[in-house]
């Protein structure tokens, strides 16, 4: 063993890491080559960071709104990328290795919003975001019909309760994004198939785990701006936008390090077909959960679940309305639908980049009518807060990009994603 071996053992550093060779590409961490685009996305985290702060000053109940409709946006995402990572494990799959600690990057940004999420809980005990906590706790018992409502929902909404309910959710996601994201860059220094087995053991659980959290999270945090309507498809209609949002985040990823010379053969056109594919795949499960819920609704018209569609009916959120099928599944069903598309860098950048503004469109859909009942009024804040929360989101993965390898260069089963061929059409 070489005398610097044994002070970087000696000391606690980690031994330098050794590259497999044979790799197409260099797939070191990218360094400084991101500096630029990272000093620009601090600047823009910053001014938006300094708006929305201004934002509080001015109009706290906008502001409150506008700060959810952003978070979620990003939460979603991350959330999303951390289910493409488990799910990867759950499936055992070979082709997808290359593209796995992209969306390990993705999922580092629920860290920190797990610290940006105080503003929310700010506005929901102040009262100004969420009106249950009014109708919960306020002074007057409820009179009439909304007398069984608060009985059915005090308990529920309970202080203790409900910060349990959150905590957890919280710990759910940050440790499984955190272990994952360990286990993976651990074996990018020690190989061998022990770190796959230990991930594979955990992702079936994570999946569920995240299934379920992500959908009471939706419950409680979105659902309950309208605390006396209900829909038990709700948190599936969450994170189906949250996989594509982050299935196209990835794709541009990518596209970004193939444009800036990374990975180029190491992810190619074959892989990109393929996450097409899927994509694809979601745009339709996504239309199929939505549809699925208007339809019940629709069909069963019960006031008490009617009035969320008849809110969204009010003025120019009518026209939102009627938009949000045709731009959010009849556009990129279209976009994804030639073959000639799924393997086109320039239809997939503007596929995923049209997916992303469109679950943002959808998000403010669901979050903006509770403050603008009668119709819409789009302020300057419904900008700079998703400005401010993905700019988070992107910063995040990128630190990742400048921290570890781009691939994990150690996993058994990196030969099956480099060469990698698509055998169906």
């Amino acid at each position: 063993m070489s005398s610097a071996s044994i002070n970087n053992e000696t000391h606690g550093e980690p031994a330098p890491l050794t590259y497999p060779a044979g790799l197409p590409d260099r797939v070191a961490p990218v360094g400084d080559a991101f500096a630029s685009g990272v000093r620009v996305l601090i600047a823009v985290v910053l001014a938006s960071g300094t708006v929305l702060a201004a934002g509080w000053v001015a109009n706290r109940p906008q502001f409150y709104h506008s700060y959810l409709f952003g978070y979620v946006f990003a939460l979603d995402i991350a959330l999303g990328a951390l289910f493409w990572t488990m799910i990867h494990h759950v499936a055992d799959a070979g082709w997808s290795v290359g593209l796995r600690r992209v969306f390990e990057n993705i999922s580092r940004a629920i860290l920190p919003l797990t610290v940006l999420f105080l503003p929310v809980l700010v506005g929901t005990f102040t009262g100004e975001l969420h009106a249950w906590y009014n109708f919960v706790h306020g002074q007057e018992p409820p009179e009439g019909h909304l007398k069984h409502l608060w009985h059915v929902k005090h308990t529920y909404f309970a202080t203790p309760f409900f910060l349990a309910r959150l905590a957890l959710y919280f710990a759910v996601w940050v440790g499984y994004s955190v272990a994952m994201r360990h286990w993976s860059t651990k074996q990018d220094a020690v190989g061998g198939v022990a770190l796959t087995r230990t991930m594979q053991w955990w992702a079936p659980s994570g999946v569920a785990l995240l299934g379920l959290t992500s959908s009471f999270f939706a419950f409680d945090v979105l659902m309950s701006l309208q605390y006396s309507w209900f829909s038990t498809i709700y948190g599936v209609y969450f994170w189906a936008g949250g996989i594509r949002g982050s299935l196209a985040t990835g794709v541009l990823l990518v596209l970004a390090l193939r444009a800036a010379g990374f990975l180029r053969n190491t992810i190619t056109v074959e892989h990109l077909h393929d996450v097409a594919k899927i994509m694809f795949g979601f745009t339709v499960f996504w239309t199929y959960i939505a549809f699925s819920q208007y339809f019940l609704i629709w069909y069963g018209n019960v006031p008490e679940e009617t009035q969320f569609y008849l809110l969204r009916r009010n003025g120019g959120w009518y026209t939102l309305s009627m938009l949000l099928p045709v731009l959010y599944f009849v556009v990129p069903f279209f976009m994804l639908l030639p073959r000639a598309h799924k393997r086109s860098p320039v239809w997939l950048a503007v596929a995923s980049a049209w997916i992303l503004v469109m679950h943002a469109y959808d998000l403010y859909w669901q979050v903006m009518p509770v403050l603008h009942q009668d119709t819409v009024h789009f302020h300057w804040l419904d900008v700079a807060a998703p400005v401010c929360m993905f700019g988070v989101l992107l910063l995040s993965a990128v630190w990742g990009f400048m921290r570890v390898p781009l691939i994990p260069i150690r996993d058994a089963r990196l030969s099956e994603t480099i060469g990698y061929e698509n055998e169906t059409p």
